[in-house]
């Protein structure tokens, strides 16, 4: 599903892990370096984005052009359900959310398109009376594409690969180092828009762990250069 960016009201972004926890979090980890923020709503109660940050890349960050994971947790801290209509990013061409399996595919979808085409035609060609009946095949896959997703009063969203469904910045428009971060508009049916303002940005995220030291040498004493034992 390709998300493009909506109008909406009511826009407030705080950055970092500063910013206050609901009564979801509770039993999240704090202290982590993700873009959060907090939008309260008219009727009362809030929705709230924790941790947002763009999957690790590596020592080399991701180049121009690269698609990056986004990590994402959003809480709907209100008493009605809400529906994440959008998600946009001024720093990519585009931002698709679906399963890990159907993002890992999507990078080839040009090869992908040839190899089905072939099948179709292949048991279209022996039967021109069957050919209706191949095109009811693809139309199952469009319809399994994830829908926007709706998150339940007090409950939350997780868009990460260990949930199994992820949202994806697809062609980024420059390189992406680590110590850096995107642009991000979140747009809900409520009309809350959680955005990134000026100054702040969701950062790439830290490695889980830290690159190994190569060991070196110390240097030899003044006066010892030499010496034999």
């Amino acid at each position: 599903m390709l998300f493009a960016g909506g109008a909406a009201a009511a826009v407030l972004a705080l950055s970092g892990c500063g910013a206050g926890m609901i009564s979801q979090t509770a039993d999240q980890v704090a202290a982590v370096p993700g873009f959060s923020a907090t939008v309260p709503v008219p009727d009362g109660g809030n929705i709230a984005l924790r941790d947002a940050m763009v999957g690790y890349p590596g020592i080399k960050g991701y180049p121009a052009g690269a698609d990056a994971p986004l990590q994402l947790r959003i809480f709907n801290d209100t008493d009605e359900p809400v529906t994440l209509e959008s998600i946009s990013s001024n720093d990519a061409a585009s931002v698709k959310l679906g399963t890990v399996a159907d993002l890992k595919a999507s990078p080839t979808p040009a090869a992908a398109s040839p190899t089905a085409s072939p099948t179709g035609a292949a048991s279209a060609s022996p039967k021109a009376s069957g050919s209706p009946s191949p095109a009811a095949s693809p139309s199952p896959s469009a319809a399994a594409a994830p829908a926007k997703p709706v998150i339940q009063p007090g409950g939350y969203l997780e868009l990460t690969p260990q949930a199994g469904q992820l949202a994806l910045l697809t062609g980024l428009k420059k390189p992406l180092a680590n110590g850096e971060g995107v642009h991000l508009k979140l747009t809900f049916s409520n009309g809350v828009v959680i955005e990134t303002l000026p100054g702040t940005v969701v950062p790439v995220a830290p490695p889980l762990s830290l690159a190994p030291r190569v060991p070196v040498a110390p240097s030899p004493r003044p006066g010892t250069e030499g010496e034999g034992h």
